[in-house]
């Protein structure tokens, strides 16, 4: 085509000048619009080579942020506090403990709740039984009790942690006790408000609440009081507890003989009831510890209803089982308020294992045994 074009421009006649350069003018002008027409159709046999450039670029980008976000979530913050009571790491400080007088008498077996607190006493009571005492400060449970009546040295005990004492009614000894001391608690008996009773069970074996309505009616009363207290020492990790073998024990009460067998799966021990596992109310879990303390302590009856004295000041004899050991030491507190604290053969402090703490407050007859 463009062989034609010229042949007939170039004929061999005489042209004018002007006509000749008119012509050539529209022979290139010719030429530039065939060139573009080629380069129009060579651009539409295929796609364009940019778009896929792009695309492998952008793959490229989204697989780098990804990567970054898999290396952001393979670093978990540490937490920002500890916690006193069972070491465990928390991001927000609690404002203060809360501490509930527990029903053991067999009518309230199994409980609910003690396997979410984060330390727990066993106390003799009168009739040959105990109540337990179960600290909650990070803890949370949806259902706790069967909730009781107070004594004199389970006050003691709240208040050496200066926690709000949660309970149901009162001994004699205890009312007097909260009329001339200035004590944080909530009686049931006044403050209805978030206990409640579970009708399958017999008074007064059947009343319950939770750690959210307890808080409810904390802040209700103005009972609310920040007051961390001073807790436990805790070994690091991968710290062995010296001490001989024990990964059973056995603790004889009146009321029935309280075990404990180490599992060295779980790295901590279950409790037992005269041979059966002691399992939770609720979540059906058998109840264990991380650590257990026996504390030794002088108790003794005074009143025709054999309501106890238990001595808590002073010190006494006392052994450490966790982590398939036992250490053997003392207990020392010295005011109604201060700490007891509990020591080592060479009078260091003490350390426990990160987790819940059982603390098996024993009369000095009860032979305890362990292997």
């Amino acid at each position: 085509m463009l062989n034609a074009l010229l042949a007939k421009q170039f004929q061999r006649k005489r042209m004018p000048m002007s006509y000749r350069r008119l012509s050539f003018k529209k022979i290139l002008l010719v030429i530039m619009s065939i060139i573009v027409l080629a380069s129009f159709q060579g651009c539409g046999r295929g796609t364009s080579p940019e778009k896929p450039v792009d695309v492998i670029e952008e793959a490229n980008n989204n697989e780098t942020e990804e990567n970054e976000d898999d290396e952001t979530e393979t670093a978990p913050l540490k937490p920002k506090f500890t916690c006193p009571m069972d070491g465990e790491g928390i991001d927000e400080m609690p404002v203060r403990p809360v501490a509930v007088t527990i029903d053991n008498y067999k009518g309230a077996r199994p409980q609910s709740g003690l396997d979410k607190a984060d330390l727990v006493y066993e106390v003799p009571v009168e009739g040959g039984i105990t109540r337990y005492l179960a600290i909650f400060f990070h803890g949370k449970t949806d259902i706790i009790g069967p909730v009781r009546s107070a004594r004199p040295y389970l006050i003691d005990i709240s208040r050496e942690w200066n926690a709000v004492y949660i309970h149901a009614g009162q001994s004699p000894q205890a009312q007097t006790y909260f009329k001339n001391t200035s004590v944080a608690h909530i009686n049931e008996m006044f403050h209805p408000s978030g206990f409640w009773r579970d009708k399958s069970r017999r008074a007064p074996h059947n009343l319950y609440s939770s750690t959210d309505n307890l808080w409810r009616e904390i802040e209700k009363l103005g009972l609310d009081k920040n007051s961390v207290p001073e807790g436990f020492e805790f070994r690091n990790e991968g710290e062995a507890l010296k001490g001989a073998a024990a990964a059973e024990l056995l603790i004889p009460y009146s009321y029935g003989k309280v075990g404990y067998s180490y599992d060295a799966q779980t790295e901590e021990y279950k409790r037992f009831l005269n041979g059966n596992p002691y399992n939770d109310l609720t979540s059906g879990v058998q109840l264990s510890a991380a650590n257990v303390i026996v504390q030794q302590v002088s108790v003794r009856a005074f009143d025709s209803e054999g309501r106890l004295e238990v001595d808590l000041i002073g010190e006494g004899k006392a052994w450490l089982f966790s982590e398939g050991r036992v250490q053997e030491g003392t207990w020392r507190k010295d005011t109604v308020t201060e700490r007891t604290w509990f020591y080592d053969e060479s009078g260091a402090q003490m350390r426990l294992k990160t987790g819940q703490t059982w603390i098996q407050l024993v009369p000095r007859k009860v032979q305890v045994s362990y292997k």
